[in-house]
């Protein structure tokens, strides 16, 4: 199957998720994943809240995405363009971009989540 085809399904299934995440609030509805670690520790993990972060995007609210998750509201921007441009890569040329990221990036997104993660469990 075409690299194409599975990027334009997955677009797809991102849009229809994106759509249903704007018409079913997180806070309202019970179908939404709960986070595992907070079932069992009452801790919140670095993704905790991100549901309802988005939704609050969603809707242009911004404070309300802070409140829920600060990391995820600004990481999400981020997130949009590579995704938008690995799309278009695989769109207009079928296939994956080469992306290459340095061993202290990735350390360095650890040790922002982790700190995020102490930070917001103190302070709750």
């Amino acid at each position: 199957m075409s690299r194409r085809i599975i990027t334009g399904a997955a677009m797809g299934a991102f849009a229809v998720a994106m759509v249903v995440v704007y018409n079913f609030s997180p806070s309202e509805y019970s179908f939404y994943p709960r986070c595992p670690l907070y079932a069992a520790t009452h801790l919140l993990c670095p993704g905790c809240g991100a549901t309802r972060a988005l939704y609050s995007l969603l809707h242009g609210d911004l404070r309300g995405a802070l409140h829920y998750n600060a990391l995820f509201t600004t990481l999400a921007p981020l997130f949009l363009t590579w995704l938008a441009f690995c799309c278009y890569r695989i769109m207009r040329y079928d296939r994956f971009p080469r992306l290459a990221v340095p061993r202290g990036v990735i350390a360095g997104i650890a040790v922002v989540a982790l700190v995020f993660t102490v930070t917001r469990n103190i302070a709750f």
